[in-house]
C-alpha cells in the first residue's frame, strides 16, 4: 500500500524539524507541505501564511537570502500588509542583499555557502519568480547518514552476483538434541560480515506473553555516553526498552535456551534479554553494538568480556519502515513477526567487526516489538576459540 502524505502531516514534520534547528529537513518539508496545499481542496486545517513563514526562515537559514525575501513579499501579498514580523523580515532581508558585495567569494560568505560540488539545490518558484536553491546538510558523517536513509528508502547498494552466490537457505541443527528433530530454517542474507535470518522461532502466544512481561516496565531507552560512562537518553535512539530474566517466565527462558543451541554460544554470561518497543517515528541511527578500545573504561567492571555477537528477535510485522539497516555493507533486513537475525560483533581475534555497524529505520506506519540478546565473550573460549589474525 503506498501512503501520500497531505498538507498538515508535512507541515508537522516541518515543525519538528524546525524545533531542532534542523532548517535542512524544514526546508524540504515545508516546500512538500506548500505543494500539496496547492493541490488540496477546501483545505482548512493548515494555514498557507504559516507554512511560508517557516519556509522563509529556513531557506534564510540555508543561505538563500533572495528565495528568502521573495517567501516574504508573498506572505504580504496574500495575506496583510502589516503582517509585522514579514515586514521586518523584509527589511532584513533587502537590507543583507543591498549590502553585499559584488565579489564571488565575499557574495558565498554572506550566504553561508562554500565551493562544495555536493550542494542540494532544489528548483522552486516563490512570488511568481524561479529560484534554484541552496540546502546543504551540515551532519558530522554526512555520507554514512545518507547510505543509513538510502537503505531505509530500501534504494541502497545492492549485493553483487559474486556475493550473492555464497548465500544459502538451510536447515539447521548443530546436533543439538534441541534442534535433531525441529531444525531451524536458516537463510543467510551477508557473507561479509556473515549474518543469519532464522525463520519461525518463536510462537505468536510467547510472544504475547513476552510482550505483556514487558509492557509495565517500558521506560525511555538510553544509551552509553563513552566519554562520560553514564546512560542518559539520544535524540539517535528513539523507542522504549526493558529488561527481563529468564526467572521472569518460562517463555523467556525457552528462548534463551533455543538462542543457545543454535547459536552454539554460552548464556552464562548473556545479558538479561531487552525488549524495545519503536513507536511511530521510532528508530536508532547507526551504532555499533560492541565497545571499541577507544571507548572510556570499555570493559572495566564486566568481568564478562565484549559483546561478541547479537540476536535480534522481530515479535512484530510492520506496515512501513523499521528495517535493520548496515550501511557500510547494503544490508536491509525486513521485520518479520516470529523471525530473529543474528550475527558476530566481534571477529574471532576479539577486534570488533566494523562492518557491523547497523541502524534501525524509523517506523512509518505500525508499531515495532524486538527482544535483542547480547551475548558476551565470557564463556566462548572452546565454543568460539581466538584467533591471532586480527581481522578473522
Amino acid at each position: 500500500m503506498i501512503y501520500f502524505f497531505i498538507a498538515l502531516e508535512c507541515y508537522d514534520l516541518g515543525r519538528v524539524a524546525y524545533t531542532h534547528g534542523d532548517f535542512y529537513h524544514t526546508l524540504m518539508w515545508m516546500q512538500e507541505a506548500l505543494d500539496h496545499l496547492d493541490t488540496e481542496t477546501n483545505n482548512t486545517s493548515i494555514n498557507k501564511i504559516d507554512i511560508l513563514d517557516h519556509l522563509a526562515y529556513a531557506t534564510s537559514q540555508q543561505g538563500n537570502v533572495e528565495h528568502a525575501l521573495a517567501v516574504t513579499k508573498e506572505i504580504l501579498t496574500i495575506g496583510t500588509p502589516d503582517h509585522a514580523r514579514a515586514n521586518n523580515n523584509k527589511v532584513y532581508y533587502e537590507t543583507i542583499i543591498r549590502n553585499r558585495t559584488l565579489t564571488k567569494q565575499k557574495r558565498k560568505d554572506d550566504m553561508n555557502m562554500n565551493d562544495s560540488t555536493n550542494l542540494k539545490l532544489i528548483s522552486t518558484i516563490s512570488n511568481d519568480q524561479n529560484y534554484t536553491i541552496n540546502n546543504e546538510r551540515l551532519d558530522d558523517d554526512l555520507e554514512e547518514q545518507e547510505l543509513y536513509e538510502k537503505l531505509c528508502r530500501q534504494n541502497g547498494a545492492q549485493l553483487s552476483p559474486k556475493h550473492q552466490a555464497k548465500l544459502f537457505c538451510r536447515y539447521r541443527h548443530n546436533n543439538h538434541p534441541y534442534l535433531i528433530l525441529q531444525p531451524i530454517k536458516e537463510e543467510q542474507l551477508l557473507d561479509q560480515p556473515a549474518i543469519y535470518l532464522f525463520h519461525d522461532i518463536i510462537s505468536d502466544s510467547n510472544i504475547e506473553e513476552i510482550k505483556s512481561l514487558a509492557l509495565p516496565r517500558l521506560q525511555r531507552a538510553v544509551v552509553r555516553d563513552s566519554t562520560t560512562n553514564t546512560f542518559k537518553p539520544a535524540d539517535y535512539r528513539i523507542c522504549k526498552s526493558a529488561w527481563l530474566r529468564n526467572e521472569d517466565s518460562p517463555v523467556v527462558a525457552r528462548l534463551s535456551r533455543l538462542i543457545e543451541a543454535v547459536t552454539n554460544l554460552s548464556m552464562i554470561t548473556a545479558e538479561d534479554l531487552q525488549i524495545a518497543n519503536y513507536g511511530v517515528g521510532g528508530h536508532y541511527e547507526p551504532h555499533f553494538d560492541f565497545a571499541r578500545k577507544t571507548d572510556n573504561d570499555a570493559f572495566s567492571g564486566l568481568g564478562v568480556g565484549n559483546r561478541i555477537a547479537t540476536w535480534l528477535t522481530y515479535m512484530s510485522d510492520v506496515e512501513e519502515g523499521g528495517a535493520t539497516v548496515f550501511p557500510l555493507v547494503g544490508g536491509h533486513l525486513k521485520p518479520k513477526k516470529g523471525s530473529a537475525a543474528f550475527w558476530y560483533n566481534l571477529h574471532t581475534s576479539g577486534e570488533g567487526d566494523r562492518n557491523t555497524r547497523h541502524a534501525a529505520c524509523p517506523v512509518l506506519i505500525g508499531n515495532k516489538w524486538v527482544a535483542n540478546q547480547w551475548i558476551r565473550e565470557r564463556g566462548q573460549e572452546f565454543r568460539r576459540p581466538c584467533s591471532l589474525n586480527p581481522m578473522a
